[in-house]
């Protein structure tokens, strides 16, 4: 028998083979898609017919057929059927890594959900994108931020799950009150440079590893910036409608796959949004995040002040290196590390930092069903003899290299660095990055204005 009888019988048999999944037992699952909040809308739904499934069903079991032709007829009968269920899990895979919707578990505490996707169910994002209805709720596809228009989705449909446009939270009345109650609290603590907040750094010269600097008074952050602070300042953003900066600054909780052998799908499901984390460090924000965070907290302090007083107060930025280091070791006092001396634990064997302590990445394994992380509150551990937390470990802390403010680097370390790598002189293992990391946070200072500048 010649290919094209072949072929043609192929053709005829597609026709007469029953389809594996009826209309009726699909229906159900995509009138739910198609039916979901975030991405209903009545001008730009579309339905799927019988018709469309069965083309489908027809047009894959050709696929299937052709692919056999193609390889001689070497593929049975049984391994078609392997190739098919393959292919199903492949697909179930997929839907079970997609991004959940957005929830909204508000507590007094602070319990703030995160921003996240949400997308409607795809059987195969290949196959069914073009069935995707347009997320016309989606506020940035409307404001045209970054995704486009309902013209560019219909000429280029998205590819993979990456493609879907953005969708901003909306904040309910409770989100916002938290929010406004947070934001005040803060903006009151650097307003009056509380002294649980914020630590002033006298100006004077000192021994920076082996040379005279003077440096002039600053007041520097006593913890690193936490998540609920952090949250407090995308929010806020979101309600000011400041969306493309929101865009700008939202962490990127997928970084946490960046160490695989640490199991941590944990933290990048809960470690931003739930209310158990809301005082620890934040990391997985760019540099460019940090930068707005502290020009958002320089421009609505000044608000907050008035404008006969908000000369007094000079901008809130990511320190200096060398400010950094004065603040670090108790202006050249306190070396090789912050707690002074060579010793990892204090005298009661207690370790002073949150670093890696005498454990191999194999075996560096967490208990994911309690409050344990791999960070620690941005306030534990003990501080310095100048009251500042976790200034070696916990979180690599953002700082500048030179006076200019350009060159980007770290400080300290992080909870995956070793001993000898939280060191205040320690070589930066982060030198140039500006990409979110999940052992990258940030603390903040400002440069202290005298009393004849007032």
């Amino acid at each position: 028998m010649d290919k094209q009888n072949y072929i043609d019988q192929l053709f005829a048999q597609a026709k007469q083979d029953p389809v594996m999944q009826s209309f009726e037992q699909t229906k159900d699952r995509f009138k739910a898609s198609v039916n979901n909040p975030a991405v209903n809308n009545s001008k730009t739904k579309q339905v799927f017919t019988k018709n469309r499934i069965i083309m489908l069903t027809t047009v894959s079991t050709i696929s299937i057929s052709l692919f056999l032709l193609l390889n001689n007829g070497k593929t049975s009968q049984s391994d078609r059927m392997t190739n098919v269920t393959n292919e199903k899990e492949v697909i179930s895979e997929h839907k079970s890594t997609e991004p959940k919707a957005i929830h909204s578990e508000i507590s007094k505490q602070g319990n703030i959900s995160p921003a996240k996707v949400q997308v409607p169910f795809l059987a195969s994002i290949q196959e069914l994108v073009t069935e995707l209805p347009f997320i016309s709720e989606n506020k940035a596809v409307e404001d045209g931020v970054g995704v486009g228009t309902q013209e560019n989705w219909n000429s280029k449909p998205p590819k993979t799950m990456d493609d879907i446009p953005y969708q901003f939270p909306k904040l309910t009345e409770e989100e916002i009150n938290i929010t406004n109650k947070k934001k005040k609290s803060m903006l009151k603590a650097l307003a009056k440079h509380d002294k649980n907040a914020y630590i002033y750094i006298p100006s004077g010269t000192f021994d920076y590893n082996g040379t005279q600097v003077s440096v002039q008074a600053f007041y520097i952050g006593i913890g690193e910036v936490t998540n609920f602070e952090y949250r407090t300042f995308l929010f806020d953003l979101l309600i000011q409608g400041r969306k493309d900066e929101f865009l700008r600054a939202k962490p990127d909780q997928s970084k946490w796959n960046t160490y695989p052998m640490y199991h941590l799908k944990h933290f990048q499901d809960n470690y931003f949004s739930d209310k158990r984390y809301n005082d620890y460090c934040v990391v997985n924000i760019s540099r460019e995040g940090a930068e707005l965070y502290c020009k958002w907290l320089s421009e609505e302090v000044r608000k907050y002040v008035g404008t006969e007083k908000e000369a007094q107060y000079n901008d809130v930025r990511l320190p200096l290196r060398v400010e950094w280091i004065k603040a670090a070791s108790n202006e050249g006092k306190q070396l090789p590390y912050p707690w002074n001396g060579p010793y990892t634990r204090n005298s009661d064997g207690f370790y002073q930092g949150n670093f890696v302590q005498g454990k191999t990445d194999s075996s560096f394994v967490f208990d994911t069903t309690e409050v344990n992380s791999v960070t620690a509150p941005s306030k534990s551990f003990w501080p310095n003899a100048l009251g500042l937390y976790n200034m070696s470990g916990n979180a690599a802390e953002m700082v500048y290299e030179g006076s200019n403010r350009t060159e980007p680097g770290t400080a300290g370390g992080s909870w995956r660095n070793w001993p000898d790598e939280v060191k205040i002189y320690a070589p930066d293992n982060f030198k140039g990055i500006i990409d979110p990391k999940p052992t990258i946070g940030f603390r903040v200072v400002s440069t202290f204005l005298t009393v004849t500048e007032r």
